[in-house]
């Protein structure tokens, strides 16, 4: 599916250029971050899944766009976030550190919250070491090769990050792209509805920033880009291995054009906060 070389590519490249940006400096002063990583992973693994299940059984959205929006919510660690950190020009030590610890405890907690959700039962060794691997080759591993770029041959990562850049952006401009053609027609069907549902949802995945009222601004703007950018990766590989269902699979995808609309818009607002 063309959809997916595209997030795969931008996973990659993101992560890539995510870790050219970091200074060795920043990675030694990670300590500080430790209020804003506790908040964060209190956000996404707590109040984003509760708000969706909450705002889908207010809006009485059907079961399975329901779950398409659940998983989305409860799938933090999206490695396009070192994108839009980037762009909102935010601290990339903090959103590296972020997309990590997300990417890596998703692993574990979304498979265990979405089957909570269902009723099942609990942790699932297999899958959690399919997306443990998933989560290393796509995130893990780009992101240290570009810090070892940054060590080792820092002219080299000031020369190719711009480019690394540009790449990712490419490819997030055609994967929204793609989603318009290939399922734009699809999307207008959902439903009023599951159209509130999504932007409500992306909307508060974006808002964790707004409360640090103490911290600088680079910081809360790279936590509130890196929760709004969810791992449609991961909610995908979900709902094809536990739901199969077409409709599902598809409200993941509209999701996704919803999540990179707003959080393009939020980027340039938090870079217009910089400049003011």
């Amino acid at each position: 599916m063309l959809i997916r070389t595209l997030l795969i590519l931008l996973s990659l490249s993101s992560m890539l250029g995510l870790g050219m940006r970091i200074e060795k400096k920043e990675i030694g002063s990670w300590t500080r971050f430790a209020p804003i990583l506790v908040f964060a992973f209190f956000w996404n693994f707590g109040v984003l899944p509760f708000s969706a299940f909450y705002l889908g059984k207010v809006l009485s959205i059907s079961e399975f766009a329901m779950i398409s929006i659940f998983l989305c919510a409860a799938s933090p660690g999206g490695a396009s976030g070192g994108l839009f950190v980037l762009s909102a020009q935010g601290n990339p030590a903090l959103g590296g550190l972020l997309i990590a610890i997300l990417n890596g405890a998703n692993t574990l907690l979304t498979p265990l919250i979405f089957s909570i959700y269902q009723g099942g039962s609990g942790f699932n060794f297999d899958l959690f070491l399919k997306l443990f691997m998933i989560g290393f080759f796509l995130q893990g591993l780009p992101l240290l090769i570009g810090l070892g770029f940054r060590y080792f041959f820092s002219g080299i990562a000031d020369n190719s990050s711009k480019w690394v850049e540009r790449f990712s952006t490419f490819c997030l401009v055609a994967s929204i792209l793609v989603l318009i053609f290939q399922y734009g027609e699809f999307a207008l069907s959902l439903g009023l509805f599951i159209w509130i549902g999504a932007v409500g949802t992306v909307l508060i995945s974006l808002l964790p920033g707004l409360f640090l009222f103490k911290e600088e601004r680079e910081a809360r703007a790279s936590l509130s880009m890196v929760s709004g950018i969810r791992s449609l990766s991961l909610a995908l590989l979900l709902a094809e291995l536990h739901v199969k269902q077409k409709e599902t699979l598809l409200t993941i995808l509209m999701y996704g054009l919803v999540m990179y609309a707003l959080a393009a818009l939020f980027s340039m607002v938090w870079k217009e906060r910089k400049s003011a």
